[in-house]
């Protein structure tokens, strides 16, 4: 036993075992502490997850403390002092690392960056390194022995489960991913194709383009999960539209989204792509470099984070906002489309004749009790697990519904400002959600609700009388069946520009 306890590779083992102990517990633990708990499953849920990232941990550092005990302990010092950054703003200010946060990192002046530097930062970020230091210099206790078979079985399992548990298509590489420390990799690996994505040429389609003379503003807004059966507008048995059904907006019941996941769904729409020609989506240009040609001030106003299949898009408009810089899918606080208000009635206040502006929303995401203020908590009682089958299936519908009511206000904040200009406000949902069809919940699998998407036109008066052929063909076709693929070309037409690659028997107001 005392051999054991002495021999090279316990003590490997051992030191690298509490080396990535330390990290989790200190600094992974911040992107657990406000996950939501109600039973035993979701503390399995929890543990699983973490027990997931500290393998992945344990096994980095087991291969890391291959190399001479001063490298070790740069390495190492160096993981623990990012760890410390990213669990310090995680704890104190619920900032979760995403590519929006690494934009603002690059594109802010010293100064402002600095701003955030503060003498409680500084002495958490200290005290932790000091830490992981000393537990580095641990190493000089032993020496791994290349010439032992045992060195090599450990490397193998170490390198093997390492990969098992960060393939990017294994069912483990989210979870850990997007949790300290391995989401400074991951973040930064997207950033970069992200911006690479950006760069990529799209050849401009629309050769001939004749812009409108009169003021116009034309508002785009791609929801988020929100269903039109749970729309008392389109006849829900719950009151959860008022404020859509006072503004006289048309709801579009039967449009029909040809993907049922944000990724592939939003490029989709933005595009000329169809049934047909699903490949436009991600070699075409959106209707945004449309309205840019036609001399359009265009605006787009984000409420979730980057993806890269749709990224190029947001930089294609005059101006990129992004409105919630610190949030992604494992934040369980409250994340709030409201957020997207002061910059677009900033936006609304340019001096511009003609503008454009496209926000996307966070909208029915799960987990839906995030993306609702607390004074829209209407239905009760409410999710208490992120975890559906631990829930009740009324306390998910409740939750949903709490979002529709909570976009239903958020709509309204929208469309007021414009009330007294030359405007037309489209929203398109990117697809449906399941709640319990079948036995299936949410979205991103094959179910025909899924499918089934929300949208509408609202029209101001001065609007409605200088374009009032497309006001009466829109309220004459609201009930008329259509793929999202009407978007692009709808908007194109709203918006009265005559151009080449606009397709009028797609258009909702022909």
């Amino acid at each position: 036993m005392k051999r054991f306890f002495h021999s090279y590779w316990s003590k490997w083992l051992g030191h690298t075992f509490f080396c990535a102990f330390f990290i989790v517990l200190a600094f992974t633990l911040s992107d657990f502490i406000n996950t939501p708990i109600k039973s035993i499953t979701d503390i399995t849920m929890a543990c699983i997850h973490m027990s997931t990232v500290f393998i992945a941990c344990w096994s980095f550092i087991i291969i890391l403390a291959l190399l001479p005990t001063v490298a070790f302990t740069i390495g190492y010092s160096t993981v623990v002092f990012v760890s410390a950054i990213l669990s310090f703003y995680r704890y104190t200010m619920d900032f979760s690392l995403n590519t929006m946060m690494l934009d603002i990192v690059f594109q802010n002046d010293l100064k402002v960056s600095a701003d955030m530097v503060t003498w409680e930062v500084l002495l958490w970020v200290i005290a932790f390194t000091i830490m992981g230091i000393f537990l580095a210099k641990i190493k000089k206790s032993y020496t791994v022995q290349y010439q032992k078979k045992t060195t090599y079985v450990i490397l193998a399992l170490s390198v093997t489960s390492f990969f098992i548990l960060l393939a990017p298509s294994g069912r483990f590489a989210r979870p850990v991913t997007e949790r300290i420390p391995f989401n400074v990799y991951a973040v930064t690996k997207k950033y970069i194709e992200e911006h690479h994505e950006i760069a990529k040429e799209r050849p401009r389609k629309c050769h001939t383009v004749v812009a409108p003379t009169d003021s116009l503003t034309v508002v785009v807004i791609i929801g988020e999960a929100l269903r039109p059966q749970n729309m008392s507008i389109n006849g829900y048995y719950r009151k959860t539209t008022p404020n859509l059904e006072a503004l006289r907006v048309n709801s579009f019941d039967h449009i029909y989204s040809e993907y049922v996941y944000t990724n592939r769904s939003v490029p989709h729409i933005l595009t000329p792509a169809d049934s047909t020609h699903t490949d436009y989506a991600y070699t075409e240009r959106s209707f945004i470099d449309v309205f840019n040609a036609a001399k359009f001030s265009t605006t787009f106003i984000a409420n979730q984070d980057a993806e890269i299949p749709y990224v190029y898009f947001m930089e294609e408009a005059n101006t990129y906002i992004k409105a919630n810089t610190s949030k992604t899918v494992y934040n369980f606080e409250k994340w709030l489309d409201e957020d997207i208000l002061p910059y677009y009635n900033q936006t609304l206040k340019k001096d511009s004749i003609q503008s454009l502006i496209v926000l996307h929303c966070i909208g029915s995401h799960w987990w839906y009790n995030s993306h609702y203020s607390n004074n829209f908590e209407i239905f009760k009682p409410t999710m208490t697990s992120r975890i559906v089958s631990n829930c009740d299936s009324m306390e998910i519908v409740n939750s949903y519904d709490n979002t529709v009511c909570y976009t239903d206000y958020f709509l309204q904040q929208i469309i007021q400002p414009l009330v007294d200009k030359n405007a037309i406000v489209i929203f398109l949902s990117d697809h449906g959600e399941a709640l319990g069809e079948n036995g299936q919940w949410l979205h991103a699998s094959n179910s025909e609700v899924m499918h089934k998407t929300a949208a509408f036109v609202w029209m101001s008066n001065l609007y409605k009388q200088k374009f009032s052929y497309k006001a009466t063909q829109c309220e004459q076709n609201r009930h008329k069946r259509y793929r999202t693929d009407f978007l692009y070309h709808s908007v194109i037409d709203a918006a009265d520009i005559k151009t080449d690659v606009l397709d009028t028997t797609l258009s909702i107001f022909r």
